[in-house]
């Protein structure tokens, strides 16, 4: 096997385990409470990129070990099968971190609503993973493997306390510029507060959005509701310095994407997803709305039948450019946000 592969992959472990730590700070950060990371659009979108990198890394990382493994075992090369720094790296650097790793990606993807629940114990299970898979690479390597190599390293650290120390220092330096430009975030954002406070208190009223429609039906909805809103959502724009004339301008698509670029930019949530299904059917799903923290200490029962926010206010944009009023399927919740499905109709519903 080449030298420079070998001292390439070691670099890969190294820069990997640099997002590990960056990452790790982030969670201990917030370790007291996961849920005071709803909301802070970026300690969360640095957490997902972190943890992008960190997953990219340790799958290139591992699909070239086990090509390095599967050489091993044709050649029969004793090494994998005795105590030393290639066996310990195989089986627990390799095959137990792998599995540690995987569980923490797989529940962080398909199970998102876990991360904020048991985000204390999954973090940790990714972190010992991708800790045994390196701290057992560069000791095999410096300790095992490099002694037998023609030349010195270029391009990582010459020494095994180096290779260990470097990950850590440049992890803490990612951690500190995350924690800068959070700074200059919330400074940012700080004339915006008002519309954010107002948009908080406004939205309690939304309570009563299932009573009138159970005591009155849907039309009180689009005789009440949904004009009201539309005019808030206006002022609400107007003082944080978006005119939104000009959403008559443009097609209905476009002045819903518009919106929720103007939803993002004022910090009201990290993404405001509009998919739409038919021609007039469309899905509408908040990700980390400034709203998902209040709903953490809501009960299931106190979010039956309740329709997100964000769905009453595309609903109020769609009604105002269009003249016609829309069905609204009860939002289903999570953690960090809402889908709601909306259907645009001509006819009013009794």
């Amino acid at each position: 096997m080449s030298e420079v592969w070998l001292e390439l992959m070691i670099l890969q472990a190294i820069i990997g385990y640099t997002f590990v730590i960056a990452n790790d700070f982030i969670g201990i950060y917030n370790i007291r409470d996961l849920n005071l990371m709803k909301g802070d659009f970026t300690i969360v979108k640095a957490h997902k990129w972190f943890g992008r990198i960190e997953t990219i890394l340790f799958y290139a990382i591992t699909i070239q070990c086990l090509y390095t493994f599967t050489g091993f075992v044709i050649d029969n090369n004793p090494l994998v099968y005795t105590p030393s720094g290639s066996w310990t790296h195989t089986w627990f650097g390799g095959f137990i971190a792998f599995i540690l790793v995987t569980t923490k990606v797989v529940i962080a993807k398909f199970k998102k609503n876990a991360i904020y629940k048991y985000g204390h114990i999954l973090g940790p299970i990714g972190v010992l993973g991708w800790s045994i898979s390196f701290w057992t690479s560069i000791y095999n390597f410096y300790f095992v493997v490099y002694p037998g190599f023609s030349r010195p390293v270029y391009i990582i650290p010459a020494s095994f306390l180096w290779a260990g120390i470097t990950p850590i220092i440049l992890g803490a330096c990612l951690f500190l510029i995350v924690l800068l430009r959070r700074r200059e975030f919330i400074k940012e954002r700080k004339r915006f507060s008002f519309n954010q406070i107002a948009f908080i208190l406004h939205g309690i009223t939304f309570g009563y959005e299932r009573s009138a429609k159970e005591l009155l039906g849907t039309p009180a909805l689009f005789k009440y509701v949904i004009p009201e809103t539309y005019e808030f959502i206006e002022k609400m724009m107007t003082m944080s310095g978006f005119d939104m004339k000009k959403l008559k301008t443009m097609s209905l698509n476009d002045a819903m994407k518009e919106f929720s670029k103007m939803a993002e930019n004022i910090g009201m949530a990290e993404k405001i997803k509009i998919k739409w299904e038919s021609e007039d059917t469309f899905v509408v799903e908040s990700i980390n709305c400034s709203t998902a923290r209040v709903r953490s200490v809501m009960t299931e029962q106190e979010l039956e039948d309740v329709i997100c926010p964000w769905a009453l206010f595309t609903a109020s944009i769609v009604n105002n450019l269009t003249g016609k009023e829309l069905k609204i399927e009860p939002s289903s919740f999570n953690e960090i946000g809402a889908i709601s499905r909306l259907k645009i109709i001509d006819k009013k519903e009794e």
